[in-house]
């Protein structure tokens, strides 16, 4: 049973503003950093297709955007699934004021935002709700860490509040605007117990297509790839039970040896490379077998 809410808040994806599409394109085809290892994979007959695997890393220029990717399109597809038997909520968490020092919120925030996770997760299974999330973090321009979240969960006690602003009119008076917003003491107060902000944010979901989008383009702020966060950081990170996105099936093999590569001079006719690096490393490394190499011709190599 969802919680009686006043059909005056704004409900989250209803605007404009929160319909941020992220446009993923690239033409500029970089190198891997950290040397992923190159895959062939059987499109029909004999023709076959080689593509640099991907290293995973966030800070590899070529990998991190390839992992962003994939990981938008798990958090758009999943909220669609959940949306189908669930509500879903989009809460935002923050680190405390400004007297916490950079080094301590980069230390304890992944402890803290567990702690929080955990009690709400405890909250969820007594009163019989679905616990499913997903959570982007990044740096504030403080460079302070804040989060995201797309879930499944509300807590028992949201109530519409009201939040007030404050801004100058063309006389330079002061003006106090007031929005209604959902409150909620619980969330509050189990955020700063647990080591967080007092600031929060949670509204309802309209609409999951602009919503996920709006979550999912964090992953692509300059950041994520550039920042240096401490070891076990989670940019990005799941629930058990998020949905995942179905793997597809093919006829692969990896490419770390001349001997693998011989052995798709044999099984393929025609190579369609997948990018410029690609094409490069498969001229190179077919360049005595018979095969018609092709490439897309719409990228360059970064540096070149």
């Amino acid at each position: 049973m969802t919680p009686n809410i006043s059909t005056e808040i704004p409900l989250y994806g209803q605007s404009p503003e929160h319909l941020d599409l992220f446009s993923t394109t690239q033409k500029v085809v970089l190198f891997c950093s950290y040397r992923a290892p190159f895959f062939a994979y059987e499109i029909s007959g004999k023709t076959w297709g080689v593509t640099q695997g991907c290293c995973n890393h966030w800070d590899c220029p070529r990998c991190g955007q390839q992992r962003a990717r994939v990981e938008y399109g798990r958090i758009v597809e999943g909220c669609r699934q959940l949306e189908s038997e669930h509500n879903l909520y989009f809460i935002t968490l923050t680190c405390k004021g400004k007297s916490l020092k950079l080094a301590d919120a980069m230390k304890g925030y992944l402890q803290w935002t567990n702690r929080l996770f955990s009690t709400l997760r405890a909250d969820a299974k007594k009163r019989g709700v679905h616990w499913s999330y997903v959570q982007v973090t990044e740096q504030q321009g403080r460079g302070h860490p804040h989060s995201h979240v797309l879930t499944t969960y509300y807590p028992n006690d949201l109530v519409t509040g009201w939040k007030h602003s404050f801004s100058s009119d063309d006389t330079g008076l002061r003006v106090m605007t007031r929005k209604p917003v959902l409150r909620s003491e619980y969330l509050g107060a189990k955020a700063v117990s647990a080591g967080l902000g007092e600031q929060y944010d949670i509204s309802k979901v309209d609409k999951v297509e602009g919503a996920s989008r709006y979550v999912a383009k964090y992953l692509f702020h300059p950041d994520m790839f550039k920042a240096k966060y401490p070891a076990g950081w989670k940019r990005i990170r799941y629930s058990q039970n998020f949905p995942v996105l179905p793997k597809r099936e093919k006829n692969a093999m990896v490419l770390l040896s001349r001997e693998d590569w011989m052995l798709l001079a044999q099984k393929a006719l025609t190579v369609r490379c997948a990018d410029a690096v690609s094409e490069s490393e498969t001229r190179y490394q077919l360049r005595n077998a018979d095969c018609f190499i092709t490439a897309r011709r719409d990228e360059v190599i970064a540096g070149l």
